[in-house]
């Protein structure tokens, strides 16, 4: 069956989404920071009248990169957006299901799948998983 993804980046390492988790996907903007917020929320943001909270997806997969973010991927999770930091959005593009490579454990930690795009190895995640 064939989905499409978005690659982004988060530092150096490349990352998927299926699109069906992606209402839009923003520039970066000047956020509002919340006092006592939990760690991986870098603040809040109006993106056309709705407030977005920012997740800083770096710190949910434990990652030890730099911090420069471009985009915001904004999803919609129950009636409510949250923005998730990107270094970069690179592209949109359909894949065939067996083009990812299932991996083992229980997916705890929101990888649920590995895809060979060219030279490069792409973590499919499940973005759903991760911010709950």
């Amino acid at each position: 069956m064939e989905k499409q993804i978005i690659i982004f980046t988060l530092g150096e390492k490349h990352y998927a989404v299926n699109s069906d988790q992606v209402e839009e996907i923003s520039k970066m903007m000047d956020s509002t920071v919340v006092p006592n917020a939990p760690k991986h929320i870098r603040g809040l943001i109006n993106l056309r009248g709705n407030v977005v909270a920012l997740v800083n997806l770096s710190e949910l997969l434990r990652l030890k990169e730099k911090e420069c973010y471009n985009n915001i991927v904004i999803m919609n999770k129950e009636d409510e957006k949250i923005g998730i930091l990107v270094t970069e959005v690179k592209e949109v593009l359909k894949i065939q299901d067996e083009d990812i490579e299932k991996v083992s454990g229980d997916g705890k930690n929101g990888v649920v799948g590995i895809i060979q795009l060219g030279g490069n190895l792409v973590n499919y995640i499940d973005l759903e998983r991760i911010i709950s």
